[in-house]
């Protein structure tokens, strides 16, 4: 019988879709593009794991049962260069991710203000949009907008 020092899959599957979903918004911010699926895969692959595109979406999703594929969750820890604790137990998100949060969701709460400015064109007073911009603001430091 074998055994393992390894927690591998102690996060439920939500817990682990927030911080893998965590990881991608860092990953765009980063590199000013989505990260494709393919680099994900691809990386997985050159390790000796195997990632389908349907178990990527049921992963990201939370949806299910929770992931016990430990080797799995290290290679990406490895794709993302964070502690693989992060992906396999509780644990603090990692420092670098957790500075560039406030960020991400700047970025996030400007393109909801932009949209709203383009969406309804001289219609929307500077106060309302300001009023959007705080509430987006407010709802960001409660985590509601991540």
């Amino acid at each position: 019988m074998e055994t393992r020092d390894q927690k591998g899959g102690v996060l439920d599957a939500a817990e682990l879709a927030r911080r893998l979903n965590l990881l991608l918004d860092f990953e765009e911010a980063q590199r000013g593009t989505p990260v494709p699926f393919a680099s994900i895969e691809e990386f997985v692959a050159l390790r000796g794991g195997s990632l389908s595109r349907a178990k990527w979406t049921y992963m990201l999703s939370g949806d299910g049962r929770r992931n016990r594929d430990t080797e799995l969750l290290q290679i990406l820890a490895g794709f993302f260069e964070v502690d693989e604790r992060f992906l396999l137990e509780d644990s603090d998100v990692p420092e670098r991710i957790g500075a560039q949060l406030a960020l991400v969701r700047s970025l996030r709460s400007a393109r909801v203000s932009g949209f709203a400015a383009r969406t309804f064109p001289g219609e929307l007073s500077p106060e309302a949009l300001r009023r959007i911009a705080e509430v987006l603001e407010e709802e960001s430091q409660r985590g509601s907008v991540a």
